[in-house]
């Protein structure tokens, strides 16, 4: 279970960071314009705060198992990134942008999942 778990958080600290990356730096760039422009003057800001969540919860999933500090903190970055996936889902919805919904419920759940074995079943 604990290779299964590592395998997830790893999977899941790279796509974290593929947000950070189309979020916060890429934020004026194709579809995430569109979207920026939508949220109005909280636009940026929101991206940003995205993009800086995303960064702290990709390094949440994997620094604290790799260095052995603050443990507990790895199933907590876990469940703040599925709540962050909730509310980004909505977002999207919300927004009807016509972005597709499975893909970011799978990260959700993937991210619950890490949560989830990380306080229960193999804790670090």
């Amino acid at each position: 279970m604990n290779l299964l778990l590592w395998a997830v958080q790893i999977v899941l600290a790279v796509k974290f960071l593929s947000v950070t990356y189309t979020h916060g730096l890429r934020a004026g760039k194709g579809k995430m314009a569109s979207g920026r422009q939508r949220l109005g003057g909280a636009g940026r800001p929101v991206l940003v705060a995205i993009a800086l969540g995303a960064l702290l919860g990709a390094a949440g999933l994997v620094l604290p198992g790799v260095t052995g500090l603050l443990p507990w903190l790895t199933p907590w970055a876990a469940a703040l990134l599925a709540v962050m996936m909730l509310v980004g889902v909505g977002m999207h919805l919300s927004c009807r942008d016509g972005a597709n919904p499975v893909p970011g419920l799978v990260i959700l759940a993937l991210a619950a999942f890490v949560a989830y074995g990380r306080w229960v079943l193999a804790p670090l």
